[in-house]
């Protein structure tokens, strides 16, 4: 690839100026030439036979306008409204020529034009500072926006290339662009965009539909309202260890269609104490001595509460976010899926609802009229509990984060970077236990969450923020066993999978919509674990190769085409490919020839000479690698 420097109108630049050539260049894509050019320079010949497709060309008119690439051969002109006889399709990579002129001038304390040898129309200008300057910025631009808008459809990247490709340096980039404060608007504002872009014929809502609704008939079948009353103390106390009581269904089993956890076990007033072997009484029933009796009180007033509502009445006996759980459960379309009375009252925050004077059910089904307002305006099939989830997705409903009407949200997040290696496991990276000594010197073992855990914990609680978590050589781990349950998490993000472990009470992890993951993947190291297609799937991979174009000094240039040629077939094993071994760009950015013979003996032999050893290269490249000098 070639640079060339070129104006584009005729010596009446007057008559063509700098928005007519915009113009042609915008409408036409095209750039080109008069034959009858009338100097000793073989202006005309020269774009006919020496540009090729895929050289960049600076576009002049009146200081740099744009630079653009050329995509075919040169042909004839047919159209009478530009006036080139010979003529070459581009794509335009840049308008924005006066810009990059004052930020290269700010960044190398130099005028554009000292840059150019500028004594014709048509010119090579392959040493243009200038010209180098621009297009490498754009192209990085280009590379990172690409980048960035697949991170944000997928989620989770892989960056992959042999060593000195800048993969590291790229993921850092992108991180700190994706966290940079952003003003994203009115927390009502915020929500009605995302209700615009609910789409409830996706497999994924249809799918969590069909499972809610399976698990409230399970429930409904097994504890039908009219038969509350017959509540037994094996099918309605939790602590006993089975999974088909009452108060285990509220706390466990119904938890994908909203969370509900009573803080302790004393909250359902009756349950099986193990460590006693006994039923354990509470609240208004703890001084009835038989346990059947207690559990027959227990039984009459859930039995009103479900039958004849009784709120206020049973409001006396049990806690609001239980009796909230159980109306939301057997009364879905009056009762909002949230029980807890700040969330509820964060919730009213965001729509501007009054909610002074109002107790903590009738807040409730307030937010339940916000639901089916919203609903109703924007005509969508949602639920109150879809509903919920795009609250609690954007705002951090527990504390009331960035919910204020009368400021917009500005969103800030942050990144992390780690670094895998081949003993990494699921306990170093997401929740394990860990041994830890008391003072009086005995062990005690609890869990931990790990740096996966604890980043996802941080990007729920800041839902506006974005997260992003740099996983460098992230294929010397073995992955599926690193990641374990949560390979399900990483594509099915805001739904919960279960630990292995328990931590404070929950074995439930789940990787909010607004944490990010970049990896990073030498494609030269054999070493490296095998990535299946499990994995694959749920990932994008961006290839980051070697860019000669990134490489100013001309020796360095001249070391880099040196050592390309022995990555061709002659000297590289079959079994490998050039782009996944041939060492990068990074390698020859040097400051002088000094340091690029530092660099020659010091890193790029010593890698080529592994290179070798490792069957990379066959033994015929060993006299060429000893033979590289700058």
């Amino acid at each position: 690839m070639n640079f060339w420097h070129m104006q584009l109108h005729p010596s009446d630049s007057q008559a063509v100026n700098r928005d007519e050539v915009k113009r042609i260049l915008l409408e036409k894509g095209v750039i080109g030439l008069g034959v009858q050019w009338e100097n000793d320079k073989g202006q005309p010949q020269k774009f006919e036979k020496e540009v090729k497709v895929g050289d960049v060309v600076l576009i002049r008119s009146d200081g740099p306008l744009a630079l653009v690439k050329v995509l075919s051969n040169c042909y004839n002109n047919q159209d009478n409204s530009v006036w080139f006889d010979l003529i070459r399709k581009v794509e335009i990579l840049s308008l924005e020529g006066n810009f990059y002129k004052v930020q290269f001038k700010k960044k190398f304390n130099s005028n554009w034009y000292d840059s150019l040898y500028l004594p014709t129309t048509l010119e090579v200008a392959n040493n243009s500072a200038f010209i180098n300057f621009w297009y490498k910025t754009i192209i990085g631009k280009v590379l990172m926006d690409t980048t960035i808008s697949l991170l944000k459809y997928k989620h989770q990247i892989i960056l992959q290339g042999p060593p000195g490709t800048g993969k590291t340096r790229l993921a850092k980039l992108i991180a700190e662009d994706l966290i940079k404060p952003e003003t994203i608007g009115h927390p009502e504002e915020i929500i009605d965009s995302e209700l615009m872009k609910f789409d409830s014929t996706s497999d994924h809502i249809q799918a969590t539909r069909k499972l809610h609704q399976r698990l409230r008939n399970d429930f409904l079948e097994q504890f039908p309202k009219e038969n509350l009353k017959n509540l037994t103390l094996d099918k309605y106390c939790t602590g006993t260890g089975e999974r088909d009581n009452f108060c285990w269904w509220l706390e466990r089993g119904l938890e994908p269609l909203g969370y509900y956890f009573p803080g302790t076990s004393r909250s359902y007033q009756i349950y099986w104490k193990k460590s006693a072997q006994e039923y354990s009484k509470h609240g208004f029933v703890k001084e009835v001595a038989n346990d059947e009796e207690a559990m027959k009180d227990v039984a009459k007033e859930l039995h009103g509460l479900v039958n004849q509502k009784n709120v206020d009445k049973t409001a006396k006996y049990f806690g609001d976010s239980l009796i909230l759980k159980i109306l939301n459960t057997y009364f879905p379309e009056e009762y909002f899926p949230i029980n807890s009375e700040k969330m509820i009252d964060h919730s009213l925050k965001i729509f501007k609802v009054n909610y002074t004077g109002l107790n903590v059910f009738e807040k409730n089904k307030k937010l339940y009229e916000v639901y089916v307002d919203k609903k109703t305006k924007f005509n969508l099939d949602i639920t109150a509990f879809e509903f919920s989830n795009i609250l609690s997705s954007n705002f951090n409903l527990k504390t009331g984060e960035d919910i204020n009407q009368e400021h917009e949200v500005i969103s800030q997040g942050e990144y992390q970077i780690i670094q895998f290696h081949p003993a990494y496991s699921y306990e170093d990276f997401v929740r394990g236990i860990v041994a830890e000594t008391n003072d009086s010197g005995n062990i005690t073992y609890k869990v931990e969450n790990k740096v996966l855990a604890e980043f996802a914990k941080k990007a729920q609680d800041n839902p506006n923020g974005k997260y992003v978590l740099i996983v460098d050589e992230i294929n010397r781990a073995n992955l599926p066993s690193v990641l374990g349950e949560l390979i399900y998490a990483l594509e099915y993000r805001g739904d919960a999978v279960t630990s292995m472990y328990e931590f404070e009470g929950e074995r439930n992890i789940t990787l909010p919509k607004n944490l990010y993951i970049i990896g990073t993947m030498n494609t030269a190291d054999r070493s490296v674990g095998h990535i299946d297609y499990a994995i694959r799937r749920r990932f994008a991979f961006v290839d980051i190769l070697p860019d000669e174009s990134i490489i100013n000094n001309l020796k360095a240039k001249q070391l880099f085409n040196d050592v390309k040629l022995i990555f061709g077939n002659d000297y590289l094993s079959p079994d490998f490919k050039p782009n996944d071994v041939m060492i990068g760009h990074s390698y020859f950015l040097t400051k002088d020839e000094n340091e690029l013979k530092v660099k020659l003996d010091f890193e790029i032999k010593p890698i080529l000479k592994e290179y070798l050893k490792d069957g990379i290269l066959l033994e015929s490249a060993a006299v060429h690698i000893e033979n590289l000098k700058v």
